[in-house]
Parts: structure tokens; C-alpha cells; sequence
């Protein structure tokens, strides 16, 4: 009798498998289970004769007959605490429309729960606390519409208002969505720039789910994210986060040259932010990534070359205050500015120029600024800039020049 059950156990949860899933094969419960296809073989004929309500695709797997039903699925006393677990973290995410579904669902799968497991887990609810999100601040509540919209192929209609204050109105097809630093971030196909943008959710104003239909589009998410990687390999790291010195304030920094700046005319994007709390990393990890994903130094005209500047300016004081990061390039005249964006001229002046060299993925951009904060610099805090040039190309091995302004 011990030795039936291991198969049992392999029975129920094959059961399970084929509850949870429209197909699935019989190599995959294999690999799942560890043992061989011709052992999977035998477990669904046994299932077979047992009367359970499947069928066979052929080339394809095995699937639940649509309508059947099977004996509720019970929880181990881990499963339920891991169920319990997520509870408290999605209920911190931002979304208020995943947050509300979740609630809902998660109170069915409770309804199954035994009542010793009902009784733990009101014990270990008491007993977590997420810290993340304290004030349990919601920013969006598109989430789930849109999530249905990406899989119904339906076509979107957004009111969008842009991290620069300009609301525009986009019909888009909905491909995919991912969350970084607290945001959920949709990639859609915009028709009114006729290629893939991200949206964040937070700055989406309103939404209409239509009943036109669109061909679903021939790529995966990771190859649209190699993509990406492919077209914007020198995207650098975050700077700009406050961190902790690496040098004295007393260094002597020979590797600094005084030049002079001209007056210069710049377009791009930008965003306000602040180094306190770590929202500048937050904030311009963001605006760095729909830089790329919109591919805005393609749209900017009138460019004076191809160097991408990621500049700091409007300082209410030093670097531990407030400011606006500009992302974009230097450009000749400012009479035409695309919609979306945003233009700025700049007075120039004395400044002292560094470079750092290195792997962008792996601090060398920020290790630099820790080093400029550490120094004893006669700032102004007008302008600082890093300019992103033909030797920053190889991310491995760029080469990124630093522009500080000094009286």
C-alpha cells in the first residue's frame, strides 16, 4: 500500500494539472512529476478508466472536458500561507482594479480551505506586515480591463497625459504588461504614431474598451524586450540616486578640465523628482525607459548630432533638492516641437568636464556622481549634464563625459 502512494499523490495532481490549464501535455507532467512519458502514459489511462472527464488532443496534450467538474482542489497548509502571502502583497500594489479582483478571488480559494488552515491563517494574518506602500496609495485602476483588453485583442481608446502635462487621446492595441519600481507600464501599438509606446497607468486620465478587433501581433514579449535591448544597448544606468561618497571631500580631482559652454537649444522629455526616498531612481528609471520604448531621439528634429544628454536643471537648491531630468538631444532651433515634447535653451557657461569608463550595467555612471558629490566643487547648480556620444555606444566598455557647472 505504500508504494501506491506516490502514484496516487501523482494521480490528484495530474487532475489538478488538467484543472488548471486548457492543455497540457504529457511531456510537460512528466518533466513536472519526474518521470518518464511512458509512465504518464499509464497514469492517463488509469485516469481513463476511472471516468474523469478528459480528452485527448492529438499533437497537442490532454484537456478537462469544458462543462465537467471535478472535486474541489484542497490545499496544503504551505499553499494556503503562500496564497495568504500574496493577499497582503497585492493588496499593497498600486492598482485599485487588481487589488478589488484579487480580494475577490482569493475569498472563493478561502472557501475551501479546512477549518484548522482557516484558523492559521487568520493567526498569520495577523502576523505579516508589508511595508511597502505604508499609505496604501492607489494611482490606477485600469489594470484589469486592460488585461482583458490584451487578451480579447480589443482595440483601446486612452486619455494619456504625459509625464510633461500634455494630454493627448490614442487609439491603441494592447500587446503587454510589466511593472517596475511600483508602476505597471503597457505596451501598446499606438495607431496615431503608428508604432509600440509604453504607457504608464498612473498617467492614464480615462479608458474605453471598444468592440473593434485587431490581428494579434506575430511576437512574444521577450522578443519585443530583445528588441528593445538590441536597438538601445547603451542605455545607461540610473544617476542621480543619492548614495554614499566614494571619495574624500578633500581629493584632488586632476582628471576635471575647465571649459566653456555656449548657449545651446535642447529637445526631449522630462520629469520632476527628487533624490529623497530613492524617488529619483524611481522617477528617471521611467523616463529613461519610455525614452527608449518611444524611441524619442528619432522623433526629435533639427538635431545637431546624434549624442543623447540626460541633463539636470531648475535646482530648488543643491543636488539633495528638488530638480527637473531632461533626456533628448541638443538641437539648432526650437520652431518645431513635436507633440509629447518638451524644449528648452540653455546659457552655457563655466563648467569642468569628466568622464567615466566602464560597464554602464554596472554602476559606472552613478560611482561618478557619488565621486562629484564627495568634492569640494564651487557649484552653481544650473545645468549639469552627462552626454551619451559615439564612445558610449558598447555598454561594456563606454565612455560617458560629465558636465558640471561651477562659478
Amino acid at each position: 500500500m505504500a508504494e501506491d502512494k506516490p502514484r496516487l499523490a501523482r494521480l490528484t495532481s495530474i487532475l489538478t494539472q488538467l484543472q488548471s490549464k486548457r492543455i497540457v501535455t504529457a511531456t510537460e507532467l512528466a518533466k513536472k512529476h519526474e518521470v518518464t512519458v511512458r509512465t504518464i502514459y499509464r497514469d492517463i489511462r488509469t485516469l481513463e478508466q476511472s471516468v474523469t472527464p478528459f480528452f485527448t488532443e492529438e499533437g497537442n496534450g490532454y484537456s478537462i472536458m469544458e462543462g465537467s467538474t471535478l472535486p474541489p482542489v484542497m490545499f496544503t497548509d504551505q499553499e494556503a500561507n503562500a496564497l495568504l502571502m500574496a493577499e497582503h502583497l497585492i493588496l499593497k500594489n498600486k492598482d485599485q482594479s487588481l487589488s478589488e479582483q484579487y480580494q475577490q478571488a482569493i475569498t472563493k480559494i478561502k472557501s475551501v480551505l479546512n477549518l484548522n488552515q482557516k484558523s492559521k491563517s487568520e493567526l498569520l494574518a495577523e502576523r505579516i506586515q508589508i511595508r511597502d506602500n505604508k499609505a496604501n496609495e492607489k494611482t490606477s485602476n485600469y489594470l484589469i480591463e486592460l488585461q482583458t483588453a490584451i487578451t480579447n485583442f480589443t482595440v483601446v481608446r486612452l486619455v494619456y497625459l504625459s509625464l510633461d502635462g500634455q494630454e493627448s487621446q490614442r487609439n491603441v492595441e494592447p500587446f503587454a504588461l510589466y511593472t517596475t519600481k511600483d508602476n505597471w507600464i503597457l505596451i501598446a501599438y499606438c495607431r496615431m504614431r503608428e508604432s509600440f509606446r509604453s504607457f504608464r497607468l498612473d498617467r492614464i486620465q480615462s479608458i474605453f474598451i471598444s468592440s473593434e478587433r485587431f490581428e494579434p501581433h506575430p511576437m512574444t514579449l521577450t522578443e519585443y524586450l530583445e528588441k528593445c535591448s538590441e536597438e538601445w544597448q547603451n542605455t545607461p544606468d540610473i544617476p542621480l540616486s543619492l548614495g554614499h561618497p566614494t571619495l574624500a571631500a578633500n581629493q584632488q580631482h586632476q582628471d576635471m578640465e575647465e571649459i566653456q559652454i555656449d548657449p545651446f537649444h535642447f529637445i526631449g522629455i522630462s520629469v520632476r523628482t527628487t533624490n529623497q526616498d530613492g524617488q529619483a531612481a524611481q522617477d528617471i528609471g521611467a523616463l529613461w525607459q519610455r525614452f527608449m520604448a518611444e524611441k524619442v531621439a528619432e522623433n526629435i528634429p533639427h538635431k545637431t548630432d546624434e549624442t543623447v544628454y540626460s541633463l539636470y536643471a531648475e535646482y530648488e537648491g543643491d543636488h539633495t533638492k528638488p530638480y527637473t531630468t531632461f533626456i533628448g538631444c541638443k538641437v539648432d532651433k526650437l520652431e518645431e516641437v513635436p507633440e509629447g515634447l518638451v524644449a528648452k535653451s540653455f546659457k552655457g557657461g563655466k563648467y569642468v568636464k569628466t568622464s567615466a569608463k566602464g560597464d554602464l550595467m554596472k554602476g559606472v555612471v552613478i560611482n561618478k556622481w557619488n565621486e562629484i558629490w564627495a568634492m569640494d566643487i564651487d557649484r552653481r547648480f544650473t545645468a549639469d549634464f552627462e552626454a551619451y556620444g559615439e564612445k558610449a555606444m558598447n555598454p561594456s566598455d563606454a565612455e560617458v563625459d560629465f558636465y558640471i557647472a561651477v562659478n
